[in-house]
């Protein structure tokens, strides 16, 4: 029964792991950059953790003493970090990552020093990798767990008890006392209270509002505020629509969306819903909204539309609706001009516009900001956006009104009166003011000028540029700094190759043991083959809020296997050369495979068997030390690994090499592997 809280550890560690992902994600728009920066914080904490406790004698005692500690630390502040981030605020932010990095962190050196110490159950082994394996399962179950109970809940403060029981349940397989049951019947009770917990922490959140519905759903936190006659919605803690939206604004883009199609038919729409109600004046005969999220459609009929004139149609899935439908568009119209996902950002992509193009007469996008004031990140925005389209797109049309926008269409662009439109605000001059060619051609040679890339799937151009702009509006030094550092880095892709032959020697040459360099070189490749799936799962399949934790229950599926059967036989030396071998072509045909668009889930698992099956054998190969001390540094190393790649793949690799070439970053890295034990095996 060793492995009972083992595997228990592991059940609780891929909760904590998955609820303070969530918990960030639905404070801060759901970004998915922040999932590098938050498990950054997990991982230095992790590697700290295992690193120093692996030199405790009295194993029990300090199990018992930090897991008690963690439990009590956390209960408390994870409704903190909540309270810390209420939306009235912008300066929260700063708060908010300061008190996110204390929570993960914090998190994360428990995690790893109890898995440390609970390695002390398989002493006799002479392999790390069982303890490695068992713990792997856990992580399978807790995945698949978590992900059932999430959504059969719908309750996160649930959960974070229920991972708290499960950590208890390992201090009672080694002490069991009347102050410890007393905690454990604490748990009980709140477990029966948590959606009461809930709701507290979440009116300290949005002080100020109502919270009229609260829900989890696959792809995001929905949140309904309500002020008097104001609704709002909430997405992963960003506003995504109102019921008193900008009445200028919506007429502006309503109007021209439709003044330059030769009939309004059939009008697509992906973005904020805000423009259907003002659309239907213009008889229009179907409107199609598409959005990722099923759950927000009953929302939208509930709290934003008026009448039921007219036929607005709901799809989760456009790419299987432009697959499967022959239907064309007579405008479809793009209104979310700042994405802050990626998978937001696809729809400005280059892969978007190449499929959208057969299916609508005109495009229509909603650009951030005015003519009258346009930062140089706006600027690059636009250019990025102008680029992408004149690919595809043959004419356009900028209209300098409030707000901008430009269409693209294949077809000549002629402006119309349109039936129904308010001959007083878009009369003669107004008309003429907004749409001046004159000042169009300027703007164009002025964007043209710009040496900005095209945004695509790989080089996420237009994502950047709207994070800088969202932190102008509370540090612009910050946003001229990263402004600077993004073009510096941009102005640096047309020596890439010679990045790839400096880090092939940087790897060669960095550690003395080449089995270290492969145990650090494999945490560094497997959280950024495990980071760049889930990108790429997110930007095809949408947004991986509710799987997240199945995916990183995958992964730990293969680790756990590939560990376990490591333990199997003895090893030398050729079984690590021949190893290298096999996990160097498969991480080169996994990346063909992910260029391709093909994030298969098999592919995850396979990463997780060979970072798995290699820590046993090395774990074996270096077991002069008590396996406690070799666990501790091989875990700790493997960590730090980890550690730079969620550090930098955000910020530097995926803004410099693109997501697609920083998986043949990881080949380069196995390639020197390679090489480094063919030099000192031969």
């Amino acid at each position: 029964m060793a492995f009972f809280p083992i595997i228990l550890k592991g059940i609780s560690g891929i909760f904590l792991q998955s609820i303070i992902l969530r918990e960030i994600f639905s404070s801060f728009f759901g970004n998915e950059l922040l999932f590098s920066i938050v498990i950054s914080y997990y991982l230095f904490g992790g590697a700290l953790g295992s690193y120093i406790l692996r030199k405790i004698n009295n194993y029990i005692k300090f199990y018992i003493l930090i897991t008690t500690f963690e439990i009590t630390m956390l209960i408390f502040l994870i409704p903190f970090l909540r309270l810390c981030s209420n939306i009235t605020q912008l300066l929260s932010h700063l708060r908010f990552f300061l008190f996110s990095f204390l929570l993960s962190f914090s998190c994360g050196f428990f995690e790893g020093g109890r898995f440390i110490l609970l390695s002390f159950l398989y002493k006799q082994e002479k392999n790390s990798g069982k303890v490695y394996g068992i713990e792997g399962i856990g992580f399978l179950i807790g995945g698949f767990l978590f992900y059932f109970l999430l959504f059969l809940k719908k309750d996160i403060f649930f959960l974070i008890f229920l991972s708290f029981l499960f950590n208890f349940l390992t201090i009672f397989y080694f002490k069991k006392s009347l102050y410890l049951i007393l905690i454990f019947v604490l748990i009980i009770y709140l477990m029966s209270i948590s959606g009461k917990i809930e709701l507290v922490t979440l009116k300290g959140k949005y002080k100020g509002f109502n919270i009229i519905e609260n829900e989890e759903s696959f792809f995001n936190k929905i949140t309904i505020l309500n002020k008097e006659k104001q609704y709002i919605l909430l997405s992963n803690g960003f506003q995504e629509w109102t019921n008193q939206m900008d009445y200028f604004s919506v007429k502006n883009i309503a109007f021209f969306s439709l003044s330059y199609c030769k009939k309004n038919q059939k009008v697509g729409i992906y973005g904020t819903p805000e423009i259907i109600e003002e659309i239907k004046k213009y008889r229009v005969k179907d409107i199609y909204f598409f959005d990722i999220d099923k759950e927000k459609f009953k929302f939208i009929k509930k709290y934003l539309l008026k009448s039921d004139n007219i036929k607005v149609h709901f799809f989760n899935d456009i790419n299987r609706f432009l697959n499967q439908n022959e239907i064309k568009f007579d405008c479809f119209i793009i209104n979310s001009p700042l994405p802050m996902t990626m998978r937001e950002n696809y729809f400005f992509t280059y892969e978007f516009f190449e499929k959208i193009r057969e299916n609508t007469e005109n495009l229509l996008i909603v650009l951030p900001g005015t003519y009258d004031y346009l930062s140089q990140t706006l600027l690059n925005f636009h250019s990025s956006i102008y680029k992408t389209g004149k690919k595809f797109f043959k004419n356009q049309k900028i209209i300098f009104t409030y707000p901008m926008m430009i269409i693209f269409s294949n077809t000549d662009l002629e402006l119309k009166r349109l039936p129904f439109a308010d001959s007083d605000f878009f009369n003669n001059n107004y008309l003429n003011f907004v749409t001046d060619q004159i000042k169009e051609q300027q703007y164009i040679e002025k964007l043209i000028n710009i040496s900005d890339d095209l945004n695509t799937i790989s080089n996420q151009s237009c994502l950047y540029k709207s994070i800088l702009y969202y932190i102008s509006h509370f540090s612009l030094k910050l946003e001229k700094f990263l402004n600077n550092f993004f073009s510096l880095l941009n102005k640096m892709k047309k020596i890439l190759p010679v990045f790839f032959i400096i880090i092939f020697f940087i790897s060669f040459f960095s550690l003395r043991c080449p089995y270290l360099n492969i145990i650090f070189t494999n945490g560094f490749s497997s959280l950024t083959f495990e980071t760049i799936f889930i990108f790429i799962f997110q930007i095809y399949y949408g947004f991986v809020y509710g799987f997240i934790s199945g995916i990183i229950g995958i992964f730990m599926t293969g680790l756990s296997i590939g560990s376990l059967i490591s333990v199997l036989k003895e090893h030398n030396k050729k079984t690590v050369y021949n190893s290298e071998i096999i996990h160097f072509l498969f991480y080169l045909f996994a990346s063909f495979l992910l260029f391709k668009g093909k994030p298969y889930l098999s592919l995850i698992f396979f990463s997780g068997f060979f970072t798995g099956w290699e820590f046993g054998i090395i774990s074996y190969l270096l077991k002069k030390e008590n396996i406690i001390e070799t666990t501790g540094k091989l875990y700790s190393i493997d960590l730090i690994g980890a550690l730079l790649s969620s550090l930098f793949l955000p910020i530097l690799l995926i803004p410099l090499f693109g997501i697609y070439k920083c998986l043949f970053l990881i080949v380069v890295l196995k390639f020197s592997n390679f090489c480094k034990l063919n030099f000192r095996f031969t």
